[in-house]
């Protein structure tokens, strides 16, 4: 519940109704997360930069780890060739280790091609086929279902191979309009930089929060009650600032002190004018009476 060392909601926030903070809300949020994990990806290129270089680093290692072992095979050799002649030890060296690469080899493929696919293609088919039948019922057909599945999957390989056409022709038309000193026909959309986006989120962050602010005032009910109340009294400090007017858009709680002004309204005007009202009273009530007379 919003207290008086809160941070004090801008006037346009104030001013706005719950469901327009609501909506504003709801069309913010997306954007922020698109501009977070866009930022996020940067990050990411950026680390992947630095990883790149300890992988280098790890690579020289390894490649000096690599002559290590020649040098061991070397001396392997030398050792056997003490009664034979040098290149028929390395040739028998190097066809044992031929021999051993690839029965790992073998053993491997084998290995990953009972694995493939990862997510088999049956188990996924099937879980569609439980989303339509879950979705329609009995009136689920897996062969009509199959053949949207395939049209769909045309179209869109039609469309990429249309798009990636358009791109092409359109690069080309560029290229050509620079070769005679023309701008390019077709803009190029940039990216927005990391700076740009940490400002925007920042905006953004800020905005978010002021709505937050908002919409805990506008559903304050004991404060909304409390400006009610006093404007119905019309006791006009006791809802807010006097250097304010508390039904105004841009005061705290204006909509329980404006609803308090009304009601206010309404029984000053009924005070001021309950003698007629009550004459008007007797006056429908004797009508009704004599009317009810006539009728009997």
């Amino acid at each position: 519940m919003a207290n008086q060392s809160s941070p004090r909601v801008t006037d346009q926030t104030r001013s706005s109704s719950l469901p327009d903070l609501v909506t504003t809300a709801g069309r913010l949020l997306p954007l922020q997360l698109k501009d977070e994990l866009a930022m996020v990806k940067s990050q990411m290129g950026k680390k992947a930069i630095t990883a790149g270089i300890g992988i280098g680093l790890a690579v020289v290692g390894l490649v000096f780890l690599f002559i290590m072992v020649v040098a061991l095979i070397v001396a392997m050799i030398g050792g056997f060739a003490q009664e034979r002649p040098i290149w028929f030890s390395a040739l028998m060296v190097a066809a044992g280790a031929l021999l051993v690469a690839l029965i790992f080899l073998l053993i491997g493929l084998f290995r990953v091609k009972a694995a493939m696919p990862l997510v088999p293609a049956e188990t996924i088919q099937g879980v569609k086929y439980d989303l339509g039948y879950l979705k329609e019922g009995n009136a689920f057909d897996p062969a009509e279902f199959d053949r949207l599945e395939a049209q769909k999957a045309e179209e869109k390989k039609v469309a990429a191979a249309r798009d990636a056409e358009r791109r092409k022709a359109a690069a080309a038309e560029d290229k050509a309009a620079r070769k005679r000193g023309e701008a390019p026909q077709h803009a190029t959309v940039q990216s927005p930089s990391y700076a740009e986006l940490r400002r925007r989120t920042q905006l953004r962050r800020q905005h978010l929060g002021d709505i937050r602010s908002g919409l805990e005032e506008k559903t304050d009910l004991k404060s909304q009650f409390s400006a009610f109340t006093s404007q119905f009294k019309g006791d006009a400090s006791g809802a807010g600032s006097t250097e304010q007017d508390p039904t105004s858009p841009t005061a705290p709680h204006h909509t329980g002190a404006r609803a308090g002004q009304k009601a206010n309204d309404a029984g000053d005007f009924v005070k001021d004018r309950w003698q007629p009202l009550a004459m008007l009273g007797a006056a429908t009530t004797a009508v009704a009476v004599f009317a009810r007379q006539l009728k009997k």
